[in-house]
């Protein structure tokens, strides 16, 4: 099998460490009939095991993690900043992060709130050199598929709703947004977002409860007129 992984990475040795620039994740894939079997045997692995592979020198086993959290990650980053080029920058960054750091990845880690620690510690540091900023998405995509007014209309009809809660999802202060992603989006359990944070769990089940209630009061005030259709409560 060929070294897929280690194709997308070019390495460089400026001084005292290694560089490195990850050219496309994306384009990492998984093969051959005759390594079937391999591949059946790599998507038993946990995270956890996969993670300790990579830390060992495995590095080709991040492209499997990748496959497994770039979608995750891209919602994470998505919804913080409203930016889809943006989002995908930020997935590359946290696993080039990972490999740049995976000798810190704990023998007994848990490789989900690990990542989700790089993505905070990384949208962080792009607000940081980021203070002011505004976004502007790339609507081309959506351009193409509401060209004649029929799906249009239909597509503005189905997305109703969902507009209201991004729009309400927005209005909330950034830590908040930031809550409501990890525990309702990405089903970060509590335990794992109080360590993220720093706080206890009760901490968190409060802060989550009034979140929701903040949530849901924007929510109906953009639309008095719109039943709770979403669930919140």
């Amino acid at each position: 099998m060929k070294s897929i992984l280690m194709q997308s990475i070019k390495w460089h040795r400026p001084k005292e460490f290694y560089k490195f620039h990850v050219t496309s994740f994306k384009s990492l894939s998984f093969p051959d009939e005759d390594d079937a079997q391999n591949d059946y045997q790599l998507n038993q692995l946990d995270d956890h095991s996969l993670m300790l592979k990579v830390k060992a020198g495995d590095v080709e086993k991040l492209g499997l993690l990748y496959k497994r959290y770039s979608r995750r990650l891209f919602g994470f980053f998505y919804r913080m900043t409203s930016s889809a080029s943006v989002s995908e920058d930020l997935v590359q960054n946290v696993f080039m992060r990972m490999l740049k750091y995976k000798h810190s990845y704990s023998d007994s880690g848990n490789f989900e709130a690990w990542a989700f620690h790089m993505g905070r510690n990384v949208h962080k540091d792009f607000l940081r050199k980021n203070n002011r900023y505004s976004w502007q998405e790339d609507m081309s995509t959506w351009e193409e598929q509401l060209r004649d007014d029929h799906n249009k209309e239909v597509y503005l009809q189905q997305t109703d709703e969902l507009n209201n809660l991004s729009r309400a999802i927005q209005a909330l202060p950034e830590d908040k947004r930031e809550l409501i992603e990890l525990t309702r989006f990405q089903k970060l359990k509590y335990e794992q977002v109080a360590q993220l944070l720093g706080i206890s769990e009760s901490a968190i089940k409060v802060r989550v409860h009034r979140t929701m209630k903040e949530l849901k009061d924007n929510y109906l005030k953009l639309d008095g007129n719109i039943s709770n259709k979403t669930g919140l409560s």
